[in-house]
């Protein structure tokens, strides 16, 4: 076990070390905020003073209404120059001015980037007949410091600056003048100081000298169990939030455009406004000119009937035997849209539709909940004596690597099913892990006088079932098991990948099953040799009857309801309806390609990001595929996201220590099936980042179980008398350390690349470009 110093006894090394990194980062921070921060106001103190623009004029491409709001007409022309200025320009200010009557014109039809602003300055040098061309740049009305635009097309002096405008046709903006040399302002952020306060205290935390390294878990430790609600905290506000503004704005969910599909995101509603009426197909228009089309999936046929005007074709539903349909998973439909649409049908007519943006915000909060509380029971479980600091590393790695993140940060439609199944499967492991039992000690039990025996999570320090273990000493708390499969199971009527979990059972339980105390039917094809002390030779297969039904029936109820309700639908119990979906290709006759895979695999695993020179200084790269399969942009490859995965790589290497914390089986489960599951899903539903959600959780959850293994590794006593070796096993657990680092870094600066699906400038431009102007100098 770790050789770690006595927590009960004050270190006062530690505690220097720890108020010398405080006062190192305090200063950084300071020099950070006041000197780099404000490099606009330090380099333009000596420039020349502020000019309002005397004259200004607006290309013919620009249109300006009376309440103040730009229009553009037509992109060639939108521009506003400022003339006679005949001095050196650094920066130039947009006001956009605030009024009422214009921000009342803005909302008849508002910019689609929330009031963000894509221009580009060019100059026009004194004396010179020739333009200088600029970079294009962003700001956002209501964040000031990035109105103050830099200007880099010319150094010297300037006669006249232009203000490129590049948005769309129709687009609308608030204008009311520029100022040229306006001289930026210093700052003190506060939601920068404490982002930089935020990374310092994380790597002081985490690195490898802290004092976190040296505390023991505590399940019991309240100050511990504080600690956890700490970190779910800010996600708990974030999640209030979303539920308040999704509730209250009524997000749009339903588009349609003159000869184009039909975008309807209420599925789920639909599906459960369906059951409440007792019927298997939605309640939506069918057009017949589709429904009379020799192959309604046919591209080309569709895309003639578009032509011609036919609407109510809707993007990717299912459309089976004169019905629309949805081939997406119905167990988030019962369980959240139906009990709400019938509960608010007793004040309003029919009932409400429950925004699908709060459902999927629900199934992600509490997977995130039952995610924090699966890792520590594993920790607890497999590794009791390990530290806090360990088991903090344990779980960025895990959430980082679930892709449970880059859900949250746009909680919609298709985020829904894989949400909905990363919850159930969170809490199914989390309640097979405690499934196993053993008696409080009279200490751990308080002194309990009521004379009931109480019972914890069985831990490797605790009677192996080898010892012929009687029920007084272990037992199988049936209600957890039942509870596990029947979760587990619900994943099928969520997305079908994750179903595959279920053999995480086999893992989980072998202790039992090889004892015979669980599926003794399987114990019984084992060899003998395999088999526990406790197997009683003779006895009959049933005789664990009690357990294997608690494990076994809550799946096949579930199973039978979900494959009766495809024989419903589609007149076949194992038809999911996925062939009938319209969508971009005729998948009744559509066969995957068996020569991309190795493509998409490559990208899914390999794939580095494309680094550009301005912030986030990463974006998506160009991944083709040839022949075609469906694909969509995506950051990089898995390893490059979570490089903490690497330490996969390391299973060999710890296997004995796996081994002796009964783990190891359950590791290679987890890999193993996170590599079918990466094939699975390339072969058969090709490239998306959402996708990662099927397989990224098992790798991330088999590698980050590396990290205690190698912490105890390097902490055993066998190094302290080879120089040589203690070097290598401080240099592994500087390594892990790194790898952790590196995941959370990607993790953030992937939350503000602005070419992925649903970038944050879109979802959120005011926190975007709030970020964004810390780092444009």
């Amino acid at each position: 076990m770790n050789d770690r110093p006595d927590p009960t006894k004050f270190d006062v090394r530690g505690f220097a070390a720890h108020h010398r990194f405080g006062c190192i980062a305090a200063a950084v921070i300071l020099v950070m905020e006041v000197v780099c921060c404000n490099l606009p106001f330090w380099t333009t103190i000596a420039s020349p003073g502020p000019i309002t623009a005397p004259h200004m004029t607006l290309g013919s491409g620009l249109s300006l209404s009376g309440a103040g709001v730009l229009r553009v007409d037509d992109p060639t022309e939108a521009y506003i120059d400022v003339s006679g200025v005949d001095a050196p320009v650094r920066y130039i200010h947009y006001v956009s001015g605030y009024s009422t009557n214009r921000d009342a014109a803005l909302q008849d039809d508002r910019h689609p980037f929330d009031w963000a602003l894509h221009v580009r300055v060019d100059a026009l040098p004194s004396g010179s007949g020739t333009w200088r061309t600029g970079e294009t740049d962003a700001f956002h009305r209501y964040v000031e410091a990035s109105t103050y635009l830099r200007n880099r097309a010319a150094d010297g002096d300037v006669d006249t600056v232009r203000i490129w405008i590049q948005e769309t046709v129709g687009s609308q903006f608030a204008f009311n003048t520029l100022i040229v040399n306006d001289h930026p302002p210093f700052r003190i952020s506060l939601a920068r100081v404490g982002a930089m306060v935020a990374i310092a205290a994380v790597i002081g935390l985490l690195r490898p000298r802290s004092r976190l390294y040296a505390i023991a878990v505590n399940t019991h430790s309240a100050k511990q169990r504080l600690a956890f609600a700490a970190v779910i905290a800010p996600f708990a506000i974030m999640f209030v939030i979303t539920l308040a503004t999704a509730s209250w704005s009524s997000p749009k969910e339903f588009s349609h455009e003159p000869y184009s599909y039909a975008y309807d995101f209420n599925q789920y509603a639909q599906m459960a406004d369906s059951l409440l009426h007792g019927r298997p197909w939605l309640d939506l228009p069918v057009p017949h000119q589709l429904a009379e089309a020799a192959n309604p999936y046919d591209v080309a046929t569709r895309d003639s009937l578009l032509s011609h005007g036919v609407g109510n074709i809707y993007w990717d539903h299912v459309f089976f035997d004169g019905h629309w349909y949805s081939y997406f998973g119905v167990v988030p439909a019962v369980l959240l849209f139906l009990p709400y649409q019938a509960l608010t049908s007793l004040w309003v007519d029919g009932g409400l539709w429950l925004p699908t943006k709060v459902a999927t915000s629900i199934f992600l909060f509490v997977f995130l909940v039952f995610s924090l509380l699966l890792v520590v029971r594993m920790i607890d479980r497999f590794f009791p004596k390990t530290s806090v600091g360990v088991t903090v590393l344990v779980l960025a790695a895990f959430m980082c690597g679930s892709n449970g993140w880059f859900l949250w940060m746009r909680p919609m439609f298709y985020e829904l099913a894989p949400s909905a199944a990363l919850m159930f499967t969170a809490i199914g492991l989390w309640l097979w892990l405690s499934a196993r039992r053993v008696p409080l000690d009279d200490d751990e039990s308080g002194g309990d006088t009521a004379g009931r025996r109480r019972w914890r999570t069985w831990t490797v320090d605790d009677v192996p079932l080898e010892t012929r273990a009687s029920d007084d000493l272990v037992r199988i708390s049936l209600p957890r098991v039942a509870g596990g499969s029947l979760c587990i199971a619900l994943t099928l009527g969520c997305r079908a990948t994750f179903i595959f979990s279920a053999l995480l059972f086999l893992p989980i339980f072998a202790d039992e099953i090889r004892s015979g105390r669980m599926l003794r039917i399987l114990g019984v094809l084992l060899p003998r040799r395999w088999r526990l002390g406790t197997w009683r030779k003779g006895g009959p297969v049933w005789r664990s009857w009690r357990a294997d039904l608690a494990a076994l029936l809550p799946a096949f109820a579930v199973f039978a309801l979900l494959l009766a309700y495809n024989r419903w639908r589609f007149g076949s119990w194992l038809d999911f309806g996925n062939n009938y979906q319209l969508t971009v290709t005729d998948l009744t006759r559509y066969k995957e390609p068996l020569s991309v895979l190795p493509q998409i695999l490559g990208y899914y695993l390999f794939q580095p990001p494309r680094l550009i020179p301005v912030f986030p200084w990463i974006d998506v790269p160009y991944m083709p595929v040839h022949p075609w399969q469906y694909t969509e942009r995506m950051i990089c490859g898995f390893l490059w996201f979570a490089p903490v995965c690497l330490l996969a790589f390391a299973l060999p290497r710890v296997r004995r220590s796996l081994a002796r914390h009964r783990l190891w089986g359950l590791v290679c489960t987890l890999l193993g099936l996170g590599v079918f599951e990466l094939v699975f899903v390339s072969y058969k539903g090709g490239m998306d980042w959402r996708y990662v959600a099927d397989f990224g959780w098992l790798l991330a959850l088999g590698s980050a179980m590396m990290i205690p293994a190698v912490f105890e590794w390097a902490g055993s006593r066998s190094f302290v008398f080879s120089t040589g070796r203690a070097r290598i096993a401080r240099l592994a657990v500087i390594v892990v350390v790194a790898l952790v680092f590196a995941t959370l870094f990607m993790t953030v600066a992937g939350t503000f690349v602005p070419s992925k699906i649903g970038p944050l400038m879109r979802t959120n431009p005011t926190v975007y470009y709030t970020v964004r102007s810390w780092f444009v100098w």
